[in-house]
């Protein structure tokens, strides 16, 4: 049957793609003119995450009347795709109430992190709202530390009976469809609700359905500690190719499930904390951030810098009577400094990343140290030949040029090892490596930099002024 050439025209008008720079300026005509009905179905057409791009663009008002055209249910999830701070000033618009009814549409994890975000007191208004058992299952999440897996997982899954007929099964899973409509895995337990196994749908639909579940269930699959750290968690994720895995508590009770989006949200938080942290900057930090607030949080690090500077400044005032005497070593020793830097920044880079994969702990560490030192030695010789060839093209000091090579491998070698040895200290320590490496090594190889060099100068001194 053909469209009525009307509503082609208005497809046309209004057709959306995720790409089309237009689509924030089709919204605002719509909500501008109170076309609810045209709104409502090209709502329809996005995702969830394109929803919240668009509102990102939105001034105060169209942000509050598109949230409100939404379902409470989808209104949840367009809010859990947004930043921490723009999805706290849209929450703090809404009733009481209407978060209430989007708190009780969505699953428990959701639920949370929602909540989570509400000023203190309204959460206790909100949560008093909500039916028996979500209030119950949303306080559990809220109790445990924030990122633990007890904190990500969900309370909604599929379980059956270790004793149950595949057909009593089935009926089970049709009964928590009504809870859960992304069902992977359905999980096994006792008559204690202990974890047992794992079946998989079509295992299950194919199996006869006399047939126990025990038989047929299967038990690799790893449950995960309530407690356990989530990096941990995101890390068995990558290694094993989990899609969802059970949650137990220190009696083996399934509590719950983690899925693999979850975890996907996970590895992103992580990667960006540690690219901020190795900045100096605060893994909360966004562009919407308060400026006062993030400048106070970036002047700590800055002042730790300033410090270190001071130290190795300290380093080269040792050596004034031989600047004095060999002014180009002035000119000349930012290099050996630079180059150890940027060395040991490309260690720290391979250490971390393998320390957050978990490929790495402080038992590694001397095959590490003598992998990265051997390195660092291969391209100190090459960088230091480079080096002094064009020192001594550029001023024809034999002795000088000798000089910065030997200073360019002694410090790429330390830069190597430093780079290495302290973010597995640090971890040691319970100290995030990515937060404090960059400030100790960048230290340790101005100093050893400056130190190596002027101090080779020094010996050679009576060679490089005749």
């Amino acid at each position: 049957m053909d469209k009525d050439p009307k509503e082609l025209a208005r497809e046309e008008e209004y057709s959306f793609r995720r790409d089309d720079p237009a689509a924030g300026d089709q919204i605002e005509t719509l909500l501008d003119q109170h076309r609810d009905i045209e709104l409502d179905e090209l709502l329809v057409e996005l995702y969830d995450a394109d929803v919240a791009y668009l509102l990102q663009h939105l001034d105060q008002e169209q942000r509050e009347r598109l949230l409100l055209r939404l379902s409470p249910e989808r209104r949840g999830l367009v809010l859990l795709e947004l930043d921490d701070e723009e999805r706290k000033d849209l929450l703090e618009t809404l009733t009481p109430r209407q978060v209430a009814e989007i708190v009780q549409e969505q699953e428990s994890d959701v639920a949370a992190d929602i909540i989570e975000d509400l000023p203190e007191e309204t959460t206790t208004e909100v949560i008093s709202m909500l039916p028996q058992e979500d209030r119950r299952d949303v306080a559990e999440l809220l109790s445990y530390p924030e990122n633990s897996a007890g904190a990500l997982m969900t309370k909604q899954f599929a379980s059956v009976l270790e004793t149950s007929t595949v057909k009593q099964a089935i009926q089970s899973i049709r009964r928590a469809t009504m809870q859960s409509d992304d069902i992977y895995t359905v999980y096994v337990v006792d008559a204690g609700g202990h974890y047992k196994g794992h079946l998989a749908l079509d295992k299950l639909i194919l199996a006869s359905s006399r047939t126990r579940v025990k038989k047929i269930m299967e038990t690799e699959l790893l449950p995960i500690p309530v407690n356990m750290d989530r990096e941990e968690v995101a890390q068995m994720f990558t290694r094993y190719n989990f899609i969802s895995v059970p949650v137990v508590d220190a009696q083996d009770v399934m509590v719950g499930r983690i899925t693999v989006d979850d975890i996907l949200e996970v590895v992103e938080e992580e990667a960006s904390e540690d690219i901020l942290r190795m900045g100096g900057v605060s893994a909360d930090e966004t562009l919407t951030s308060p400026i006062f607030q993030s400048s106070v949080k970036r002047n700590i690090w800055l002042f730790v810098n300033l410090l270190t500077a001071f130290l190795a400044s300290s380093v080269v005032s040792l050596f004034e009577a031989t600047i004095e005497k060999v002014v180009i070593l002035a000119t000349l020793m930012p290099i050996v400094a630079g180059m150890g830097g940027n060395a040991a920044s490309q260690t720290m880079a391979v250490i971390i990343r393998n320390i957050a994969l978990g490929d790495l702990s402080p038992s590694g560490l001397p095959r590490a140290l003598v992998r990265e030192a051997t390195m660092g030695a291969m391209n100190g010789i090459l960088q230091g030949l480079i080096t002094g060839l064009g020192v001594f093209l550029f001023t024809g000091k034999i002795v000088l040029a000798c000089v910065i090579s030997a200073a360019m491998i002694i410090n790429m070698m330390i830069a190597a090892t430093a780079g290495t040895a302290i973010p597995l200290v640090l971890k040691k320590l319970n100290v995030d490596p990515a937060i404090a490496s960059s400030i100790f090594v960048t230290t340790f190889t101005d100093v050893c930099g400056f130190m190596s060099f002027l101090g080779l100068a020094r010996l050679m001194l009576p060679y490089l002024v005749s």
